[in-house]
Formats: C-alpha cells, sequence, structure tokens
C-alpha cells in the first residue's frame, strides 16, 4: 500500500519507457498474468509483481490513477487518446 515506482515493460501507449512514474496503490494483493507479453508493468514491493496489463484494447491495472496525481493524470490522457 501506498505509493510504489513502476517498470513499463512490452511497450504499451500508456507509459512513457523514459519517465519514472510512481503510481498509489491501496491494497496488498495483486494478480499474477499468465502470458507475460500481456504484461506492461511491473512493481518491486517485497518482491517485483505485475501491475498493468493489456490484451488488445482491454487495458487493467492494480494501482488507482485517479488518486496518483500527476502521473494518474498523464496515464488516464494517455488512455483516453488510445
Amino acid at each position: 500500500m501506498g505509493w510504489n515506482y513502476i517498470t513499463p515493460v512490452n511497450s504499451s501507449p500508456l507509459f512513457d519507457p523514459e519517465s519514472k512514474m510512481k503510481f498509489y496503490f491501496v491494497h496488498s494483493y495483486y494478480a499474477r498474468c499468465k502470458n507475460v507479453e500481456n504484461v506492461i508493468a511491473t512493481c518491486d514491493y517485497n518482491g517485483k509483481f505485475d501491475c498493468a496489463v493489456q490484451k488488445g484494447n482491454i487495458y487493467g491495472v492494480q494501482f488507482h490513477p485517479e488518486k496518483s496525481h500527476k502521473f494518474g493524470m498523464e496515464l488516464l490522457d494517455r488512455f483516453s487518446k488510445i
């Protein structure tokens, strides 16, 4: 729980791979993606875990963009342009 940096992986228009972005996580559980090619971001908090996934035009994130200030606004702006 709390603020954590994410690491973009497997190129996605949601994230700028050159930017250090941090997002607000509200709970301590996560899902493990079966297909690693669908993982678009990971986070390291007492171990690395998948925090964002994409398959086609379906996206999912573990963190809360609406609580993540400028980083969340940037992500939502990028999402609206897809």
